[in-house]
């Protein structure tokens, strides 16, 4: 079966929003402004177009985060630098990163091009139930061609991962089962995404146990290698093509249109992957 564009893009623009988490230079940078660790850094510097969320908007919106690991960075984060300073150490760490990756390729027109139509396709989708995504509109993108790859390919990311929350919560899964989800479908490995977002073994378990019990995993699975049954293979693929149907504004697009810019955006993923060390195995699952 042939992959649904919004997915193919995705795995495109992906890369180029997560260099600010993993630039080997991310928590050294937010250090600069204040704030303490990765993931206060990774919290905050997500949820500051927000403003100063409390830690319950956050957990509420980084769905597939255990509230504990949230507890830890947020509201403290608050307390020792400001949203717009955050934003700013943000900012300036992704255009470092991809001027790195791409090099004088930086300057030229064709990629000024490419980060504009991006970034209004990005700013034309649907607000309504995407607070992250909306958070993010109305910064201002346009002081580098850099910032604006950036910015465009942030508000596809937290668009579609507004629509994807919003796909597992219509569908009755939780933080802690999407991962079971993601484990069992192949995209992602226990070890991998367990240690990574601050689930206990308990809350695991008993994720894993209301999945085997509603007849989505299967029994003999364990909590570290869940195996998919048939009813757990269509609920998957049903909220997945949710998730694609609901953040997609590839498929309106000119074909013409629409493969020069996948085209281009190989190439520019491609790059900034390389000068990161995006790690092949990763917890997004590209």
């Amino acid at each position: 079966m042939e992959e649904h564009i919004s997915r193919a893009m995705w795995r495109l623009y992906e890369p180029i929003h997560s260099v600010v988490y993993f630039h080997p230079n991310a928590t050294n940078h937010y250090r600069q402004v204040g704030l303490k660790g990765g993931w206060m850094s990774y919290f905050a510097s997500r949820s500051a177009a927000l403003g100063t969320p409390s830690e319950e908007v956050v957990e509420a919106l980084f769905y597939h985060f255990s509230p504990a690991l949230v507890q830890r960075a947020i509201p403290d984060a608050w307390q020792l630098a400001q949203p717009g300073e955050i934003l700013e150490a943000r900012h300036q760490l992704a255009v470092e990163a991809i001027y790195g990756a791409l090099g004088q390729r930086s300057s030229d027109n064709e990629l000024r091009i490419l980060a504009t139509q991006l970034l209004d396709i990005a700013r034309s989708l649907p607000l309504s139930g995407r607070a992250l995504y909306a958070a993010h509109l109305n910064i201002d993108w346009e002081n580098s061609s850099e910032l604006m790859l950036f910015g465009a390919s942030t508000l596809l990311r937290e668009h579609r991962g507004d629509s994807h929350n919003a796909a597992l919560g219509a569908n009755g899964i939780d933080g802690v089962q999407s991962h079971l989800l993601q484990i069992a479908s192949g995209a992602v490995t226990h070890d991998v995404i367990f240690p990574l977002r601050g689930w206990s073994k308990e809350a695991w378990d008993d994720g894993f146990n209301r999945l085997t019990s509603n007849g989505v995993l299967s029994t003999y699975s364990t909590p570290q290698n869940p195996i998919l049954t048939d009813l757990g293979q269509r609920l998957k693929h049903q909220i997945e093509l949710q998730t694609d149907n609901n953040s997609d504004p590839w498929s309106a697009l000119p074909l013409s249109r629409m493969k020069s810019l996948q085209a281009s955006l190989v190439v520019v993923s491609e790059k900034v992957k390389s000068y990161v060390g995006f790690p092949v195995n990763n917890p997004i699952g590209v």
